[in-house]
């Protein structure tokens, strides 16, 4: 198995706009099993 497809990459959901830099924090973050700690006021 591909390392980069050892882990679910999140790219996004119905009602969950993404942008490509976003998608990749996150599958940085799920890839190394590390929290990813976000600020600012919700639906920003």
């Amino acid at each position: 198995m591909d390392q980069s497809d050892s882990y679910k990459k999140f790219v996004g959901g119905k009602r969950y706009v993404l942008d490509e830099e976003l998608a990749k924090i996150v599958n940085i973050s799920m890839a190394l099993e590390m929290p990813l700690l976000l600020k600012g006021e919700p639906g920003t």
